[in-house]
């Protein structure tokens, strides 16, 4: 019996030994090192202003191209007084330098080393003097560098500044922050409604978005009574002689019923106007977002709510729908439905205490595919809050494993622009083919990037954005080889997944473009010739009489043509494609209504959808929604891993800057578009109360910022803009290349003054074969030069807008090339 027993326990022994010998065996290469999200280690630096702190920069690791820095921009005093302060973050600091140079950061003005940083509570202060004189309204770039205790490598800290008299900065601070609290606090707000412009324009349904015509409730935060948890920075963006504009960002925190505790992350910006000692509030916007927390009860019958949170919110599932991704104020999670299980797979934010640092949004999140299994690929770009990239800016591209509940960071690019630019190109295109190619579009090329060798060639260069469409998974790309959207004969389309490539010829006498994709088969039109119609400013009509859907087989799979017909613009929308329609009467095609094609091969397998709700306290939230129901309670939350890397891949690209002139419209504190041609940034800058800069960052055009009156000498008028050439070669060849020649067609009159206001004639359509020069205007008029007679004179400020609006509208105008 004994032996028995001993036996038996001997062969337990055995199979125990067994058991774990075969599990490390065939687990072996899953035995990984993982470590957390390290925290944020670089100091913060602000500017000072009327004992107000300003201008929050954080640190960057590499020295940027100064034509991105644009954050913020820093008032100096008559005597060049700036005031530096430095949260230090319990880093020790051993020096501290600046340096100015000109706005695109590539001549220097002078620089200096900055003495006496003192303790002031907090943090580190130091007021100098710039020791070089500066022109006045003229911006440039300030960079401090900061060499820390211990560290080899500097952290650089950049503001715009510029010496400028007349403005009233202090006052405009102390409003917005007198603003922004006083709506949390519904008693003491009352006085606002002197600035607040209420209309129908506002829907007053979600804290999501707020604006001045929004309702004193809305602006008072409604029923939500919140609480300011993380104090808000004033960030100067804009300021001139007659306006200024000022952004922010702050954390309110709020309870649910239940008393439960919300976060929420707001931004808002002002524009403003001094006038007869007050501050007059031209314009204000509020966003404020629901920082996502599963621990809160969001889940709901049908899915999971996300709260507060913009409509278009980012979220991409498996084919089966029951394993959701989505990115929520720059926090990416993963929904798993029969699990009933909720991770947070990537974000800088890892506890509740609001740290700058971690707050910082300047980065965004593409979702590129979520597996059968929950694995998610994605990749995050923009400004690195912590972690081993802590002050770079870059792209990274990243692999979550959902069974082992781990995240691999598979490459690093880094960047030299700031994030604002690099949103620009890779929120068109950053995608990971399941043979882990990357792709990039930047400064118009096509980079196609090997994550396993690490190494990189360009598919397409010089690529103009008017040339270019994308699929809506990013899966699929086409550009026009001619590079000319209204002269094209030939397209290349290619699937990024597989590597195919379809090309597509127009027929002899005909012209190609390349319009969009539809479950990823390329839509394109055709156009005779002959109905291709440019007006006097240049100005295209590409009228389509045959449109195509054609896949990467060669297949063409719908034909839409009909007689007499021509689709002169496609909107590709959900579920169908617009088409925008005209028939032609002679030299000029009349609007007929519209018509559509209907999407009957829409992928069928997405049934997670988002849905609006509303309550009482909150207003409008959003949730997504599962075609089955689930549980609604006892949710299991964990929060991913990083796979610790002995050395993380980083790969270098050399980006080519593109050879065409630039126009960056800026508008609400942010970088809205890059646009080649100027009337349409103009445009884009007035509807967003803007301004528009070249390549150099040299003001273009500014909302608001011109003289009330002007009258150029016309001795001083080039002799070929005399006779109001309305023909940009024309006038081209007539000025010469020290001239940029701008066609300011589509623009309003009020914001084509600004260019006569900066002292340069425009060539105006007044009618049918006729136009003149306009050298002038004050309140009541514009003042135009006859061909005819020679002679200037006036035309009513109301007649000449309905006039040149009746023709169109079309303006041609010149600069200088500085």
């Amino acid at each position: 019996m004994k032996k028995g027993v001993i036996k038996v326990f001997v062969l337990l022994a055995i199979f125990a030994a067994s058991m774990a010998g075969f599990s490390v065996f065939f687990n072996r290469e899953k035995v990984v090192n993982t470590r957390d999200f390290e925290t944020p280690a670089l100091p913060v630096a602000y500017i000072g202003i009327d004992h107000i702190s300003v201008n929050r920069m954080f640190g960057y690791r590499q020295q940027m191209d100064g034509t991105s820095m644009r954050g913020s921009l820093t008032p100096l005093t008559a005597d060049r007084e700036l005031t530096l302060q430095i949260n230090p973050y319990g880093k020790e600091i051993s020096s501290v330098a600046y340096e100015v140079t000109s706005a695109d950061g590539l001549e220097l003005v002078g620089n200096a080393k900055v003495k006496s940083l003192e303790d002031k509570d907090s943090l580190k202060e130091a007021t100098f003097r710039l020791d070089t004189p500066i022109l006045m309204n003229q911006e440039y770039l300030l960079r401090f560098t900061v060499n820390l205790e211990g560290e080899a490598a500097p952290v650089y800290y950049y503001t715009r500044i510029i010496q400028r008299s007349g403005i009233n900065i202090g006052t405009y601070l102390e409003f917005v922050q007198d603003f922004y609290e006083r709506c949390i606090n519904k008693e003491s707000a009352s006085d606002l409604t002197a600035y607040i412009e209420p209309d129908n324009t506002a829907s007053n349904s979600s804290f999501n978005k707020v604006t001045i015509h929004s309702s004193f409730d809305q602006l008072t935060w409604g029923s939500l009574s919140p609480e300011i948890v993380k104090r808000a920075v004033p960030v100067i963006k804009d300021f001139n002689e007659t306006t200024a504009s000022i952004a922010q960002e702050y954390i309110i925190s709020a309870k649910d019923t239940d008393g439960n505790t919300e976060y929420y992350s707001v931004s808002e910006f002002y524009r403003m106007r001094y006038s007869q000692s007050r501050v007059v509030l031209l314009d204000f916007e509020r966003s404020a977002t629901q920082i996502f927390d599963a621990e809160l009860p969001v889940l709901t019958s049908q899915g999971i709510s996300l709260g507060v949170v913009n409509r278009d919110v980012q979220y991409v599932s498996n084919k089966n729908a029951d394993i959701v991704a989505f990115v929520v104020d720059g926090d990416l999670w993963s929904y798993n439905r029969s699990a009933n299980k909720c991770t947070k797979i990537f974000g800088f934010r890892n506890t509740k205490e609001t740290d700058e640092r971690a707050e910082n949004t300047e980065h965004d999140i593409k979702i590129v595919r979520v597996s059968e299994a929950g694995d998610i690929a994605f990749v995050v770009y923009g400004y690195m809050n912590a972690d081993a990239h802590e002050g770079m800016v870059g792209s990274a591209v990243y692999h979550y494993y959902a069974e082992r509940n781990v995240t691999q960071e598979e490459l690093f690019i880094p960047s030299s622009n700031s994030y604002e630019f690099l949103k620009q190109n890779l929120s068109v295109l950053s995608y990971v083919s399941k043979k882990d190619q990357l792709y990039l579009f930047i400064e118009g090329n096509l980079y196609q990037v090997d994550l396993a060798s690490g190494s990189y060639k360009i598919v397409k260069d010089n690529i103009s954005s008017d040339c270019f469409v994308i699929s809506k998974s990013q899966a699929s790309v086409a550009w026009m080889e001619e590079m000319d959207e209204n002269n094209s004969t030939h397209i290349t389309a290619m699937s990024l997944e597989t590597g195919e490539v379809l090309q597509v010829s127009a027929p002899e006498g005909q012209k190609v473009k390349a319009l969009g994709f539809i479950n990823e088969d390329l839509i394109y039109g055709l156009a005779n010739d002959a109905d291709i119609l440019s007006d006097t400013a240049g100005n295209v009509t590409f009228a389509m009489n045959k449109l195509c859907i054609q896949n990467f087989t060669g297949e063409v799979i719908k034909e839409y043509q009909q007689d007499g017909v021509y689709v002169t613009q496609v909107n590709i929308q959900e579920g169908l494609i617009e088409l925008i329609r005209a028939q032609k009467d002679q030299d000029t095609f009349i609007p007929v209504p519209d018509d559509h094609i209907m999407n009957n091969l829409m992928d069928r397998e997405e049934t997670v959808t988002t849905k609006l709700s509303v309550s009482k306290r909150k207003g409008t939230q959003v949730g997504l929604e599962f075609t089955k129901t689930g549980k609604t309670r006892n949710l299991f939350v964990q929060k991913t891993m990083l796979i610790e890397e002995d050395n993380t891949p980083t790969l270098k690209i050399e980006v080519p800057k593109q050879e065409t002139e630039q126009y960056y419209v800026y508008g609400k504190g942010k970088l809205l578009n890059v646009s080649t041609k100027i009337n349409d940034a103009i445009l884009e800058a007035d509807q967003n109360m803007g301004v528009v800069l070249n390549r150099k960052q040299q003001y273009i055009w500014e909302r608001g910022n011109q003289s009330e009156s002007m009258k150029l000498d016309i001795s001083t008028v080039p002799e070929s803009l005399l006779q109001a050439p309305l023909d940009e070669t024309t006038i081209k060849n007539a000025l010469g290349d020290e001239y940029t020649v701008m066609n300011l067609s589509g623009c309003s009159l009020s914001s084509v003054l600004y260019q006569v206001s900066a002292g340069y004639p425009v060539v105006v359509k007044t009618g049918e074969g006729t136009s003149a020069l306009m050298v002038g205007y004050d309140k009541y008029n514009t003042w135009l030069y006859d061909i005819a007679t020679q002679q200037i004179y006036p035309k009513g400020m109301n007649d000449s807008t309905e006039a040149f609006a009746a023709a169109g509208n079309i303006f041609i105008s010149y600069r200088v090339i500085q």
